[in-house]
C-alpha cells in the first residue's frame, strides 16, 4: 500500500510541475479580435489622443493596446503589458470616466458598462464591456 501511495504522490507531483501554475504568456491577438468582432459588429478604434489626453491613460506603459467601440456603446480593450498593476489602476479610473460620461444614458447600459469582463490572460488584460461579455470571454478562452 505505501508503495502505491508512493507511486501515486509522485504521478500527481510530476504532474502539477509539469502543468500546474503554467500560465499562457502569449495571447492570439488577432484572432480573440475575430472571436469579438464576430459578436460586437461596428467596431472602431479609440483615438490615441483621447485615451491620453481626455481618460489619461499612458499608452507607454502598453506593450500592445487596442481599444475599440461601437455606437451601441459595446466596448472592448486588449492590452500587454509588463506593468500590470499601474495600467490596471489606469483603466480603473479609465472606466470611472467612462461611467460618469455615460451617466445619461439609462440604467441599463450603465448596468452593462458596471458589469464588464476583466481578465488576465498571461501578460494580456482584457476587458469587454457588452450584454454578451460574458459569453465572448468563453469564446476566447477556448482557444487557449
Amino acid at each position: 500500500m505505501k508503495k502505491l501511495i508512493t507511486i501515486v504522490s509522485a504521478i500527481l507531483f510530476a504532474i502539477c510541475i509539469t502543468g500546474c501554475g503554467n500560465t499562457v504568456s502569449e495571447l492570439n491577438v488577432e484572432e480573440t479580435k475575430t472571436i469579438i468582432e464576430k459578436e460586437l459588429t461596428g467596431m472602431e478604434s479609440v483615438d490615441e489622443e483621447l485615451l491620453e489626453d481626455v481618460y489619461g491613460l499612458d499608452l507607454s506603459k502598453m506593450d500592445v493596446h487596442i481599444i475599440k467601440q461601437n455606437s451601441d456603446g459595446d466596448l472592448y480593450v486588449i492590452i500587454k503589458t509588463s506593468d500590470k498593476a499601474n495600467v490596471k489602476n489606469d483603466m480603473k479610473k479609465y472606466f470611472e470616466k467612462v461611467e460618469k460620461f455615460n451617466t445619461n444614458y439609462s440604467p441599463e447600459r450603465l448596468e452593462i458598462l458596471s458589469n464588464r469582463v476583466e481578465k488576465e490572460i498571461g501578460d494580456y488584460l482584457i476587458y469587454i464591456v457588452a450584454e454578451k461579455a460574458d459569453s465572448i470571454y468563453s469564446e476566447i478562452l477556448k482557444t487557449l
